[in-house]
This record gives structure tokens, C-alpha cells and sequence, in this order.
């Protein structure tokens, strides 16, 4: 049975820091890496009496599939096993913001940012379903817009409830049914006996837009209708672009055959929209408050001095004007006396080549700026 608490270690690699969440299947948390100090996403089964179940082959198995697929817009798997007879799997730890609370905050997105959101999200979902995978749990609290390595930021699709497609339905009573949210689930997810294919996780995705833009999902509406259907993009919000209203739309027809085939489909329908490549500024304001949050000696550079006839009216009025003293013309400033040097000369011409030396001596006193007498000794052959 699944017992593991906060400190224990797993595996004599992973200890275990924080319990992040759990579910009727499997207990999040937090881990650190004893090796490489790596903070990272431990799902530990929950429920395992140490006998082989369906539940612990699918969680393998899907994990053995997930490790090859490396995609942008998915949460990297980094680990998978068995402590004590209970399967887990980590993965990265994603440092950032979940969707779920900044719709809180903000309420709406632009249809800029939500066609932007929705592509990558797309291209995620096309990843694991050609891979034969299904998400399972396309919703806002699943969706964190991250920091990529060269700093832009970025959607990352977590907390995968995965399964090989296509499948049955299993009904909504039961330990073993998945842990998606009801509102975001397709249709045919909550009916027992139907196929639940890749066409249901862009439904989930469709609700997803649509709340992006309304602030509440549209299965939210459909109860304030009589008829009980979901509301127009387009009568809701008629300034929107075409292209943008018909994609979601298309994702939230109740029959799967009416949707689009392939999540392909729908990033060429969101890319058409020309609006699906917005740099989000989510995480910062604009581009240069996340440059000074990074770099904040950056921010005040200090200033060079500056040289030439201008600089002394570049100088602060507090600072005391230069003191300038006037030094008689042919005068220097030189310490030591300079010593005597030669530079060998070689002329080469029609009449043959002649070869000598330009000598010059120190001057009689170091007050003299002038070189000294110049002295040259030649020779013909």
C-alpha cells in the first residue's frame, strides 16, 4: 500500500519535499534529486497492494511511450520505475504560471493571445496523439506558460491522463475512472460505452479557447439556455476574426465526425488566423521589465567618459570646473630621458639597393618635446 510521506526517498535517488496534490489514482509530489539537485514532479500510484493491475501496466506503459516523444509544448519525462512495488514517474518541475490563475486575474485573454495559446497547445496534442496518446485533461489548470531556455515564453501541457487510443468511455462511478475536469470533457468521455479518441481532446481544448475569450466556459452558458446548446463565438463576439470564431467553434460540435480530423487541422485553422504567432507577456509586462528583472545591473549602464574639444561641457554642473595649466609650447611632461634608437633602412631602386640607418639621439633636456638631430648612415651596392 502507498504510504510514502514527505522526507522519505525514493529509489536512493529522489527525496521527497512537498506534497503538491492527489487523486483517486496517484499522489503528486515535489522531489530533489540527491545527485544532481535537480527539482523535480514525483507521481507515485496510489492504492497498490503490490499486485499487478491494470492501472499500474497503463501508467508503465504510457510512461514508456511518453519518454519518446521530446517536444517544446509538452512536460519532459525524466524517470520512471518501481519503489516497494509502487510504480512512479517524474518529470520536470515547471516554474511559471498556470492558465487557470490568470484567467482569475485577468478574466480574458485577446483573441492575439488566445490564438497564439491555442496553437501550441495544438502542436502538443498533435505530438502525443501521433504517437497513439491522449491527453485525457485538456483544461487551464493543466497549461503553464513557461520560460523556454533562450527566455521567450511559452506554453508547456502537464499533468497528462494519458491512454492509448482508441478506447471506451468508463463510466463516471468508479475508482479507476480518469481524473478530468468535467467541465472541459467531451461529450462522448462522459457516456459509457463511447470511443474516446484524439477528436475529444480538441473538444477539451475548444472550451479551453472559448473561455479564454468569454471568461467562462461555454458548457457555463448552455445552462442559462433554454434549448441547452452551447452560444455562438460569433454573436457573443462579433469583432473577432473569422477565422479565429470558426476554428473554436468547429472544436465544440457535439458529434466527433463534425470536428476537425487531426489536431493538424486545427493549427493550420489557428495559423490562418495570422494572429497565432504573438510573443506572450504573461510572465512580464513588456519585454524590457523582463530584461531588468534578469539583469538589473543592466538597467543604469554607467557612463563612459567622453573625450575630445566637448568633454569639459559634458561635465556635471556640481562637479569643480578643471584646473587647466598652461604649459610653454615645446615642453614635456616626460620623467626619464629617452635613449637613442636606430631604424634600419633598406631602399631598393633602378641604380641598385641601398642600405643604411636613420639614428636619432636623446635631446639635450627632458623639457624638449622635439626629437633630436637626425643622423643617417648609408651604403651602396
Amino acid at each position: 500500500m502507498n504510504n510514502h510521506k514527505v522526507g522519505d526517498h525514493i529509489d536512493d535517488r529522489y527525496e521527497l519535499k512537498r506534497q503538491l496534490g492527489e487523486s483517486a489514482v496517484c499522489t503528486l509530489f515535489e522531489a530533489v534529486h540527491r545527485y544532481t539537485g535537480r527539482r523535480v514532479v514525483m507521481k507515485l500510484l496510489r492504492g497498490s497492494d503490490g499486485t499487478p493491475d491494470e492501472t499500474e501496466a497503463m501508467l508503465l506503459r504510457d510512461a514508456f511511450a511518453l519518454g519518446r516523444i521530446r517536444h517544446p509544448y509538452l512536460v519532459e519525462l525524466l524517470d520512471a520505475g518501481i519503489f516497494q512495488s509502487v510504480p512512479y514517474v517524474v518529470t520536470a518541475l515547471l516554474e511559471g504560471r498556470s492558465l487557470e490563475g490568470l484567467l482569475a486575474a485577468r478574466g480574458t485573454l485577446t483573441p492575439d493571445e488566445t490564438a497564439t495559446v491555442g496553437r501550441q497547445i495544438a502542436l502538443a496534442l498533435e505530438a502525443l496523439h501521433r504517437n497513439g496518446l491522449l491527453h485525457g485533461d485538456v483544461s487551464p489548470a493543466n497549461v503553464w506558460i513557461v520560460r523556454s531556455p533562450l527566455g521567450d515564453e511559452q506554453v508547456v501541457l502537464r499533468n497528462l491522463q494519458m491512454t492509448y487510443e482508441p478506447r471506451k468511455a468508463v463510466p463516471l462511478e468508479g475508482p479507476r475512472r480518469r481524473s478530468g475536469s468535467f467541465v472541459y470533457q467531451a461529450p462522448e468521455s462522459t457516456q459509457n460505452g463511447r470511443v474516446v479518441d484524439p477528436r475529444s481532446d480538441l473538444f477539451s481544448l475548444g472550451v479551453l479557447l472559448f473561455e479564454c475569450l468569454i471568461g467562462r466556459p461555454p458548457k457555463g452558458l448552455a445552462s442559462e439556455r433554454s434549448d441547452g446548446e452551447f452560444p455562438s463565438l460569433r454573436v457573443l463576439r462579433p469583432e473577432l476574426p473569422g477565422a479565429l470564431t470558426f476554428a473554436i467553434e468547429r472544436c465544440l460540435r457535439s458529434s466527433t465526425s463534425e470536428r476537425f480530423s487531426c489536431a493538424r487541422d486545427l493549427v493550420g485553422s489557428l495559423e490562418a488566423t495570422h494572429i497565432a504567432f504573438t510573443p506572450m507577456r504573461f510572465l512580464s509586462g513588456s519585454s524590457a521589465h523582463g530584461l531588468r528583472a534578469i539583469t538589473p545591473l543592466l538597467d543604469a549602464p554607467a557612463r563612459r567618459p567622453r573625450c575630445g574639444p566637448h568633454a569639459r561641457r559634458r561635465q556635471p554642473a556640481a562637479a569643480p570646473p578643471a584646473v587647466l595649466v598652461e604649459q610653454p609650447s615645446g615642453v614635456s611632461r616626460r620623467k626619464v630621458a629617452r635613449a637613442a634608437y636606430a631604424t634600419p633602412v633598406r631602399i631598393i631602386g633602378h641604380h641598385g639597393v641601398m642600405e643604411g640607418a636613420s639614428r636619432t639621439s636623446p635631446p639635450a633636456a627632458c623639457s624638449s618635446s622635439r626629437p633630436g638631430p637626425w643622423r643617417s648612415g648609408w651604403s651602396c651596392r
